[in-house]
């Protein structure tokens, strides 16, 4: 019996891995979109300089996909520099605290720093920032799956 679960496993396994394989990862796909039809910016030097991003003195150029509701913005930010680094903004529009990740073109989070007040910076570790970055994946994620109505 065994064995033949291991096998059915298998097989279910293998059926799927051409449909993974050939997806490209959420922040490939949607740094694509980003710089194909995302607004152009600059994220703050701060920020810049924390991560280590292009320009840091003047503040990186991006492109930038935006969903905003009545308590949070959140914002997906390719460089326009290096498109292999994006950063993915939360803000409370309210107290506008905010967490910025920094992240991989693989999806895995490279660093992140929260922003208390926006003046008040504290790096997250890796355990700290999980949750978060969890809840951006599925966001993005879904997004990605169900994109907003192009702009009138």
């Amino acid at each position: 019996m065994r064995v033949l679960i291991r096998m059915l496993a298998v097989l279910a396994l293998g059926a799927l891995a051409p449909q993974v394989q050939g997806a490209a990862p959420w922040a490939q796909a949607l740094a694509a979109q980003a710089l194909d039809s995302g607004f152009l910016s600059r994220l703050p030097p701060n920020l810049s300089k924390n991560f280590a991003l292009t320009k840091p003195d003047e503040g990186t150029e991006v492109r930038q996909l935006i969903t905003r509701s009545s308590r949070q913005s959140r914002t997906f930010n390719v460089s326009v520099a290096n498109h292999s680094d994006i950063v993915i903004f939360n803000v409370d529009v309210h107290t506008n605290d905010t967490v910025a990740y920094l992240v991989a073109p693989d999806g895995t989070l490279r660093k992140a720093v929260a922003y208390h007040n926006v003046d008040q910076e504290r790096a997250l570790s890796p355990q700290e920032a999980r949750q978060g970055f969890e809840r951006e994946k599925r966001f993005w994620s879904a997004r990605l799956r169900h994109p907003p109505p192009a702009p009138k």
